[in-house]
């Protein structure tokens, strides 16, 4: 299909765009363009909104999937712009004064919703979206498992009976994890024990070598045992979290299918897990957090991507559309359409299940709240803060904030204590690129 031939689309010039400065965030459209074999459409929704690809699918016919996202250049919602057929959501068509999305990062031009669907460009106007407002994670855990529950019945209730017992098998944690876990509850603990339950995992053992003779630590001299690792470089805690994050890593395998446009899991797992330790370590000690727990919630903070992958290919593929075409949300509101509940539920009643620290199992569960008050408060906002840097660089799927956004107070850090961890992590790329390339080829 194309554009009317008597469109000027670069100038927009069929309808009466003026600067709208500072809109209110309900009169904001944002605009997406999607793609198949036949090829490329305008896609037009609210800002406050989800869109839904299966609707747009069903609508035109078509087997659309979002283009890859790019951060830095935001796609126009001025129709036409792009000479493309514009699909547009319909709720908007009686709508007064919108805000349009321009090429320009926060710049908006207005248009009513008659001016849109009356101006001489292509437009299909259907139900393509959902609006949403708060993040929809509780903050009570009482309803887990039976949130948990509904979830596994609804989408097993279609399967045939024999097959369901291998359709929701989740393996036991690996022997290795095992002694971990029963080591960290231990008080007597050493460091031989630890060395000992390691070493009876080559890969791991050599990937906590190389982590701690990294850029990243700069070790000088290197470290030239497990022991000095350990001992000198890397600390007890943070070893015994590192190799038992990579365990339960190894358990599940990884989803055959990915959201476009982002890091593989395990780069999204290491990022996470090397800023905040780093992080961590840059709080003040009268309120710092254990650095071994904080790199063992960094690398577990994505961990119910793994779990729905494995559990719910199906659905995780679904999700993977869905966010692919939204990613200015959080993935709890896709989460929430499809699975009826976010992704880090399961996950953390998983680990909880494997009687992980109660700091890690809550760090996970909550991260995605910013007022959370719990007993582990230090640790959620800190994930949640990880996160949202790594976000702001494209590496987690955590939509941009602007960084007078970022609440530091609260965990006693400054703007200089963040620029040198991102410094440090930026310096220490390709490393933990490598890193998590390992991990990665090991859970395929």
């Amino acid at each position: 299909m194309a554009a009317t031939e008597n469109a000027n689309p670069r100038s927009g010039s069929a309808l009466q765009l003026e600067p709208y400065p500072n809109p209110p965030a309900d009169a904001r459209l944002r605009a997406i363009i999607m793609a198949d074999d036949l090829g490329e459409v305008q896609v037009i929704a609210p800002e406050r909104a989800m869109l839904d690809v299966e609707a747009i699918r069903t609508a035109t016919g078509r087997q659309l999937r979002a283009r890859a996202y790019e951060q830095d250049s935001p796609t126009s919602a001025v129709p036409g712009i792009y000479d493309l057929p514009v699909i547009l959501e319909e709720s908007l068509t009686g709508a007064g004064k919108l805000a349009l999305a321009t090429e320009e990062v926060a710049r908006y031009v207005s248009a009513s919703g008659s001016a849109l669907v009356s101006s001489c460009y292509e437009i299909q106007t259907a139900a393509i979206s959902h609006p949403v407002s708060s993040e929809p994670t509780s903050t009570d855990r009482c309803g887990d498992m039976a949130q948990i529950g509904e979830t596994l019945s609804r989408f097993t209730a279609k399967r045939m009976q024999e097959r369901l017992d291998q359709t929701l098998h989740i393996p036991p944690l690996p022997e290795a994890a095992n002694r971990i876990v029963a080591l960290q509850a231990d008080p007597n603990y050493d460091l031989a024990d630890l060395v000992q339950i390691i070493e009876t995992d080559p890969s791991i053992a050599s990937r906590i070598m190389g982590w701690a003779n990294s850029a990243f630590y700069n070790p000088d001299p290197k470290a030239k045992s497990l022991q000095d690792a350990v001992m000198r470089v890397l600390g007890f805690d943070t070893v015994m979290s590192m190799a038992l994050g990579m365990a339960l890593g190894q358990t599940l395998r990884l989803p055959s299918e990915e959201v476009r446009g982002l890091p593989s899991f395990w780069l999204d797992a290491i990022f996470a897990a090397a800023t905040m330790e780093a992080l961590a370590r840059r709080i003040p000690k009268e309120g710092r957090p254990e650095a071994g727990l904080c790199y063992l919630a960094g690398l577990l903070s994505n961990f119910g991507t793994l779990v729905v992958g494995h559990v719910f290919p199906h659905q995780h593929a679904q999700l993977c559309l869905l966010q692919e075409a939204n990613r200015h949300l959080p993935h709890s509101h896709m989460d929430q359409h499809v699975l009826q509940l976010p992704r880090e539920i399961i996950a953390s009643a998983l680990l909880e299940a494997w009687s992980l620290p109660e700091p890690v199992t809550d760090a996970v569960r909550f991260q995605n709240l910013d007022d959370y008050q719990g007993a582990n408060r230090t640790y959620v906002l800190l994930l949640r803060l990880s996160r949202q840097l790594l976000g702001n660089h494209g590496i987690t799927d955590v939509p941009a904030m602007a960084a007078e956004e970022l609440d530091l107070n609260t965990l006693g850090l400054d703007e200089n204590a963040v620029d040198h961890v991102m410094r440090l992590v930026n310096a220490s790329k390709d490393e933990l690129d490598g890193f998590a390339s390992m991990l990665g080829r090991e859970t395929a």
